[in-house]
């Protein structure tokens, strides 16, 4: 495949590129991004696009143009824009205001092709029997000038993604796979991630290590932290690791030796962040006593009787409705359109959430082709029926 690469620097690039993407029918994009790995928060790097002919490396580090002109072709309906496991990038994209449509995710096509769960690498190999050669998917993108591995490395992310999806496309056309894959398609142009939590700094499994006290001023620590790592624009773990956080919170009672502490950025072992810690750790401990909080209690409380037998009672429901519908459904399935389709339509935790109603409204396909089958299985529809009850409806099945 003959092609040409473009770094796009500046707004005068960007501006012609954009005029020769608005005349596509269609193209194939991706994102470099860091995630809290090099620096603070979710961060776009770089954009990818291949239009047939040109793949443009988009530079939205670059300080000579402004990115968010790129999204009108992003959203531009009429476009087809071909991806691989788009869901990150989406996540990223609509933080950032840009909200694609009409997109093309190789990975949904693959798997309703029984194709098993698998890397864009792999899958060009087993498709298309191209090697696109070593990843550079950890690489520092906020790197400048980008290396010449980098370049090649981005560039391959979309190069073959036109072909991959002629390829698929021909597999499913004529079939009923054909709109599943449109129909889980345009399930992807009515996201929205604009409003969710990209950084999740308190953890709650992390309550098991502590009492009530403990973990009241270790989430002050890791909040007092976050904020740190936005000023000094580094991931949270590099300010102070994890391990640090636990013996600070646990020796909070007698005052902490910032200086000789381990794990923490060297810029903040200064006498002005010591005296701002222990007087954090002095007001926090202040604030649990107020909330009557118990230094012998654990901050993860054991499940009573009542809510044990909750729990037990709701795992014997879900086991139950498996084995008489969902399993016979999903074994029916797999005989007839292969194990990884049935893994991926019907999942061991879709099915759990389409029995508590967690799932929400079942995509149209899925509760047909489940109706059907469970029709010519001789089971009991009216169980299938329920597929189209919403997660937060009362009558959920269980």
């Amino acid at each position: 495949m003959k092609h040409s690469v473009e770094l796009i620097q500046d707004s005068v690039e960007l501006h012609n590129c954009i005029i020769n993407l608005n005349s596509k029918k269609e193209i194939a994009f991706d994102l470099e991004f860091d995630k809290n790995y090099y620096r603070f928060g979710f961060n776009l790097c770089l954009v990818q696009i291949f239009d047939g002919k040109t793949c443009y490396l988009i530079d939205p580090l670059s300080r000579k143009l402004n990115i968010s002109k790129l999204f009108q072709i992003l959203e531009n309906p009429e476009i087809i824009k071909i991806c691989f496991s788009v869901d990150e990038d989406l996540r990223l994209l609509h933080s950032l205001g840009c909200f694609p449509k009409n997109l093309y995710d190789i990975e949904i096509a693959s798997r309703l092709l029984n194709y098993p769960a698998m890397s864009l690498t792999n899958l060009l190999i087993e498709v298309l029997g191209i090697d696109p050669g070593e990843s550079s998917q950890l690489s520092n993108w906020f790197r400048r000038p980008l290396t010449t591995k980098q370049v090649s490395y981005a560039a391959s992310d979309v190069l073959h993604l036109p072909l991959l999806k002629k390829n698929l496309a021909e597999k499913a056309g004529g079939s009923e796979v054909e709109g599943w894959i449109k129909e889980e398609n345009r399930k992807l142009d009515h996201l929205d991630y604009s409003n969710a939590a990209n950084n999740h700094i308190i953890k709650e499994k992390e309550k098991r290590e502590f009492n009530e006290v403990e973990w009241h001023i270790y989430k002050k620590l890791i909040r007092w932290r976050h904020e740190l790592a936005r000023k000094y624009n580094k991931p949270d773990f590099q300010l102070i690791d994890k391990k640090s956080l636990t013996n600070i919170t646990k020796k909070s009672t007698n005052g902490i030796n910032w200086m000789e502490m381990p794990g923490v950025f060297k810029k903040i072992k200064t006498e002005y962040y010591a005296v701002e810690l222990n007087q954090l750790l002095k007001d926090s401990r202040a604030e649990a006593s107020e909330k009557g909080l118990s230094e012998n209690e654990p901050a993860q409380k054991p499940l009573s009787q009542e809510e044990y037998n909750q729990i037990l009672d709701e795992r014997r429901k879900i086991s139950e409705l498996r084995k008489s519908f969902f399993d016979p459904v999903k074994a029916s399935i797999s005989n007839k359109y292969g194990a990884e389709t049935a893994n991926f339509m019907m999942s061991n935790r879709a099915i759990s959430d389409m029995i508590t109603g967690k799932y929400g409204p079942v995509e149209n396909y899925k509760k047909e082709l489940i109706n059907h089958t469970a029709g010519e299985l001789g089971l009991d529809l009216s169980l299938g029926n329920l597929l189209t009850r919403h997660a937060n409806d009362d009558q959920a099945l269980i």
